[in-house]
C-alpha cells in the first residue's frame, strides 16, 4: 500500500509538515441544531489555525524572514481546502440526519 502512495515534492514538505503539526492548534465551533418532534444533535465545525500558533511554528521550525510569507501562505491554503471539506461533510451529515 506504501509503495503507492504519491510521493509530496521536496518543495512542499515544509508546508505539509507545518500544516499537519499545526491541526491540532485550531479553534472548534460548537453549535446544536433542533428539529421538530426531538430530533437534536450537535457537532463541532473547524475553525482557522490561529496566527498565534503559525508564527510560532514557523519561529521554532526556523523558517527563513524571506520564506515565512509562501510557507504561511501555504498553510493557510491547505487549512481553508481542510475546513470547506470539512465543513461540507458535517452539512451533508446534518442534512441526512434531519430527514431521516
Amino acid at each position: 500500500m506504501l509503495a503507492s502512495k504519491p510521493e509530496l515534492p521536496p518543495w512542499l514538505d515544509r508546508p505539509w509538515r507545518g500544516w499537519h503539526d499545526l491541526q491540532h492548534d485550531r479553534c472548534w465551533i460548537g453549535e446544536t441544531l433542533g428539529a421538530a418532534m426531538g430530533k437534536i444533535r450537535g457537532v463541532s465545525r473547524p475553525g482557522g489555525i490561529s496566527w498565534q500558533a503559525l508564527a510560532q511554528w514557523c519561529e521554532v521550525n526556523a523558517v527563513s524572514e524571506n520564506d515565512r510569507p509562501w510557507v504561511e501562505a501555504q498553510i493557510r491554503a491547505m487549512d481553508a481546502v481542510f475546513i470547506a471539506h470539512r465543513n461540507r461533510k458535517i452539512t451533508e451529515d446534518i442534512a441526512q440526519f434531519m430527514r431521516g
